[in-house]
């Protein structure tokens, strides 16, 4: 979300300035003129990809330590219904391999997004 950010903010060059300084996107406006919190870049991509919504909403769960990335971690004991047990870190629980597949289905998802605008931006450079 942040490379397409780069294309649609107000002023690109201030964009990329306050980029490589480490300075928070989400106080930058776009060419909307609205400030490109996580939630618009979000739905302004959601205009490129139909999938990007679900996908963003499904996996952004993990980043942020929701309640879903809270029951990923935790499971019971098979040997005693008394027994929880949290992961954090390695070695993983081969139950987790549901929740990593997912999330790196997620990752080629927006690869492949990424990937598609790109070569659109590449072609539209070409072409002039």
């Amino acid at each position: 979300m942040r490379v397409f950010a780069a294309f649609i903010a107000e002023d690109r060059t201030e964009f990329i300035d306050a980029f490589l300084k480490g300075e928070k996107i989400r106080n930058i406006k776009d060419n909307q003129g609205r400030k490109m919190k996580d939630v618009v870049l979000k739905e302004r991509l959601a205009e490129y990809d139909k999938y990007l919504k679900n996908v963003y909403d499904n996996s952004s769960g993990y980043i942020h330590l929701s309640s879903k990335a809270f029951h990923a971690s935790a499971t019971a004991s098979e040997a005693d219904n008394y027994h929880v047990e949290f992961t954090i870190g390695l070695p993983l629980n081969e139950k987790a391999n549901v929740i990593l597949l997912e999330a790196a289905d997620a990752f080629l998802h927006y690869l492949q997004l990424q990937n598609s605008l790109l070569i659109k931006v590449a072609d539209s450079k070409r072409a002039t």
